[in-house]
């Protein structure tokens, strides 16, 4: 039982004395770990503290200051290269695009060459043995046709000399470059500049000379078209961020060109085919081929007002006399897809009852297809050339697919 002192009325609770707080005693720090705290008794944790500790003297400031300097260089470097301006030729070996180039170029003039010399040589004898009646006609057509494939030549090279040259604005390089924060003011600068350069582009375009380029597809809608997009995309106040009139440039100015350049591309290969496909002989190929090819570039640079660079002329050229090299030589396979196809054609005419005449019209139909297949290839060859004078040409660089 609890005394009357030690309650004070209440059942259950004790009166007593309010308990009293114990207080450990100062011990003195452990001289093994010093700048403990006062209380601790020697069980602290250690302070991490380097063996040797010393400050940077000038010296050592000065060569990190020159290491990041150098490394801020190497990534503008990158960078700069990521948004070179010049339409990449080869996707791989930048530094030897041109002389790759060059190569390219002068293996297209010596093989086109020495496939000339050949067939005009035996041109020349085969018209010999003509009467001399025929002889005029055929000289008169060689004639003909070689002066085409010049005046095409010459017409290219004063529109090319006429035309600016083309520094392809690279908007996926700039959204790229956009993630690295450390080169954010370059961002800044390069978006400023490709802005700036493909507004002069747009005032520079010839609409006012659209009457001229009726030749190259350009008609009253597409003129229309045109100025209204010249006319927002010059107003600097227009758009609220440079990504926005990116984007409004490729839609509303760029996109246009395309499709012209596109039609001008099946305009000419459809020639192509259809003139190849009814030659008689692989010279007659090959200056059509060349004469289609120099026209179509010339249509193509007249779209875009715009010319490659050395590298992209190189390699444009290059192509030209390459294709007409190749379309030659598909005189040559002709006979062999003749002789497969007028086989395949008789077979087909025996079976379905076609007995009497089965193998003459094999033969016709046989010369037919080969006829087609190789006029096809050609229009195939001056579709890709087209195509890859586009991406030379193009102002503004497609964005990758995502």
């Amino acid at each position: 039982m609890l005394d009357d002192d030690d309650t004070d009325g209440r059942v259950g609770l004790a009166r007593g004395k309010p308990a009293v707080r114990t207080v450990a005693p100062s011990v003195p720090l452990d001289d093994d770990f010093p700048g403990g705290r006062e209380g601790d008794f020697g069980l602290g944790k250690a302070p991490q503290k380097p063996a040797t500790l010393t400050t940077h003297t000038d010296a050592d400031w000065r060569a990190i200051r020159l290491a990041d300097e150098a490394e801020l260089r190497d990534e503008v470097a990158r960078a700069e290269e990521l948004l070179a301006s010049d339409p990449a030729v080869f996707r791989w070996l930048g530094w030897f695009a041109h002389p790759l180039a060059a190569a390219f170029l002068l293996g297209g003039v010596g093989v086109l060459g020495l496939f000339l010399y050949s067939q005009v040589l035996g041109i020349l004898a085969n018209i010999a043995t003509q009467p001399v009646w025929a002889q005029y006609f055929a000289y008169g057509g060689l004639s003909l046709l070689s002066g085409c494939v010049l005046f095409a030549m010459l017409r290219l090279g004063l529109v090319y000399a006429r035309m600016q040259r083309n520094r392809q604005v690279r908007v996926g390089g700039l959204d790229e470059l956009n993630a690295r924060t450390r080169l954010r003011w370059l961002v800044n600068a390069k978006v400023d500049e490709a802005r700036g350069q493909l507004t002069r582009y747009v005032e520079a375009y010839p609409l006012e000379r659209a009457g001229k380029l009726a030749a190259v597809g350009f008609t009253p809608e597409v003129a229309t078209r045109l100025l209204a997009a010249k006319a927002e995309l010059t107003d600097a106040d227009r758009f609220g961020s440079s990504a926005v009139w990116f984007d409004r440039f490729h839609a509303a100015f760029q996109t246009p060109l395309d499709e012209l350049a596109e039609a001008r591309i099946k305009y000419w290969s459809n020639r192509a085919m259809v003139v190849t496909a009814l030659s008689p002989n692989g010279l007659i190929d090959t200056l059509s081929t060349g004469y289609f090819s120099f026209a179509m570039l010339t249509d193509l640079c007249r779209v875009y007002h715009l010319r490659a660079g050395r590298s992209g002329t190189a390699i444009l050229l290059g192509r030209v006399f390459f294709n007409s090299y190749l379309a030659g030589q598909l005189n040559d396979l002709e006979s062999v897809i003749e002789g497969q196809t007028d086989q395949v054609f008789e077979q087909g005419l025996q079976i379905v009852g076609v007995g009497m005449g089965a193998g003459v019209a094999g033969k016709v139909l046989g010369k037919v297809g080969a006829k087609a297949t190789t006029g096809y290839l050609n229009r195939l060859l001056l579709i890709r050339l087209g195509r890859y004078s586009c991406r030379l040409l193009r102002p503004m660089a497609l964005r990758p697919a995502a």
